[in-house]
């Protein structure tokens, strides 16, 4: 079972101002980290948070390849945009200690205006 440190970085951690720039049609991706404690103060236990590291596949669009959907009329989304991708889609990697996922323009399945619309299910 992969552990939640390999899926997402706390919220709290802000974004590497240095990142690498996609190239061709892929995006860079951070995921939304997973809660540690619920709204009435219950502290999840690790085996909860890895579980929720599963079904998260929310992330926020940092970067784009200059040729994202350049064979579309209208893009789908753009640098700053909340998006929903694959559980599975694209290549996990590590920035400065921020995890972060590298998916192809085309794995991008839905955009949202605010990410909390997306229960994040224990």
């Amino acid at each position: 079972m992969n552990s939640n440190e390999s899926w997402a970085t706390d919220n709290d951690v802000p974004t590497p101002k240095k990142i690498p720039q996609p190239v061709g049609y892929r995006i860079l991706i951070r995921p939304r980290g997973v809660i540690e404690k619920t709204k009435g103060g219950i502290i999840l236990t690790d085996s909860s948070k890895d579980d929720q590291s599963y079904l998260n596949s929310v992330g926020q669009v940092i970067a784009m390849g200059d040729e994202c959907y350049s064979d579309r009329k209208k893009p789908w989304c753009k640098v700053g945009d909340w998006v929903i991708f694959g559980r599975y889609a694209g290549a996990r990697i590590s920035v400065q200690k921020v995890k972060m996922v590298l998916l192809n323009d085309d794995e991008i399945i839905a955009t949202l205006e605010n990410p909390e619309v997306v229960t994040q299910q224990l």
